[in-house]
């Protein structure tokens, strides 16, 4: 048994959040054991009070080389100090190994996701080797290197304070957002992933005329592009006169945590596959993602049951793949040759079909 114990996943916010299911496996094999997490420092909050979690150590990422080796240096000397004896690496690069490697520890569980590369940096074996996987379970092989069972299945889970709950709760209250709310995650990594935004329109209006509920969107300050389009498209729908417009909130200034809160009192979340799912699927709201160049294997790793998706199948003009791996189309923006037919062939009908499935009501 460990007795200290370091994981590191210094990525993006969906990767942090994944990294809670097996941080929850490690707390139980090691019940008190310490467990500390490197993550990036913008989303080292989503780990506040998290039950496996002992201490959270952030990592400020540096464009420039020099600044960034500078920083893995002074991070890898504070870790030394802590005389850990377990390191876990869910995603190797050569930070991680080297904040892994200068830690000292006799074990080291370093993932490296590449089909056909060896196992780089460890000290153990990764069993799954070669396999395209759920990103949760090639997680958890790094726990399983360990000697660790664990079925698959598992999800996420981020922990909220009451207090944070009802300042979500006021939030709602102070803008008038009478339940069920619907929730609409607009943005994405690139614009290639993004849902027409008038069917995001669409979708708000039908919710609206359904249930009388409210409609938010929850977006990223630079995204406010996205929220323009949305409420042009808006304003052109029908019930924007039958007092809908009092009912639907853009929300842009949310930390975190914040948007953690405000996702947890949503009656669903529709949205891109994007990093807000995650978030959504932690605090057990169900969710309706719209998945287009990219395959779902691998980033939707949920029972479709409470979290479906809608998936054009077959279109050869995914055709970026290495291969072996799943169809995938690295494409930027949004594709003029191909009619960006990967999102547009989702209807504004299926969304809402699964969105009145799912719902909490």
């Amino acid at each position: 048994m460990y007795k200290k114990i370091l994981a590191i996943k210094i990525r993006a916010m969906g990767d942090t959040v994944l990294m809670t299911a097996a941080l929850n496996e490690l707390r139980r094999r090691h019940t008190h054991a310490e467990i500390h997490v490197v993550v990036t420092d913008i989303w080292a909050s989503l780990l506040e009070n998290h039950p496996s979690v002992t201490k959270v150590w952030k990592y400020t990422r540096h464009e420039e080389k020099t600044a960034r080796a500078r920083a893995i240096a002074r991070l890898g000397l504070q870790l030394r100090r802590e005389k850990f004896d377990c390191v876990v690496g869910f995603h190797a690069s050569p930070s991680i190994a080297i904040l892994a490697y200068s830690t000292g520890a006799d074990v080291r569980s370093i993932h490296f996701h590449g089909l056909k590369d060896k196992n780089r940096y460890s000290t153990v074996e990764i069993p799954g080797k070669g396999v395209v996987k759920p990103i949760i379970e090639r997680d958890m092989d790094a726990i399983r290197a360990l000697g660790i069972s664990i079925p698959e299945g598992k999800l996420p889970q981020l922990v909220l304070t009451d207090d944070e709950l009802e300042k979500a709760r006021q939030i709602f209250k102070k803008r008038e957002l009478q339940p069920p709310i619907l929730a609409l995650a607009l943005g994405a990594s690139r614009p290639a992933k993004i849902w027409p935004l008038e069917r995001f329109a669409e979708l708000a209006s039908l919710w609206y005329k359904t249930t009388k509920g409210s409609v938010i969107t929850v977006t990223s300050n630079d995204e406010q592009g996205l929220v323009d389009e949305y409420k042009e498209a808006l304003a052109k729908q029908p019930t924007i006169n039958t007092g809908f417009s009092d009912r639907t909130h853009s929300f842009t200034d949310l930390d975190a945590r914040q948007l953690v809160a405000v996702l947890k009192l949503s009656s669903v979340l529709v949205g891109n596959d994007s990093g807000p799912r995650h978030l959504a699927v932690a605090v057990n709201t169900p969710t309706v993602t719209m998945i287009g160049p990219e395959n779902p294997i691998e980033w939707h790793p949920y029972p479709r049951t409470l979290h479906p998706y809608l998936y054009a199948e077959n279109l050869p003009c995914r055709s970026d793949a290495l291969p072996g791996m799943p169809a995938w189309c690295g494409l930027q923006t949004k594709c003029i040759e191909k009619e960006h037919r990967c999102m547009k062939l989702i209807s504004v009908e299926q969304v809402f079909t699964e969105t009145r499935r799912v719902s909490h009501q």
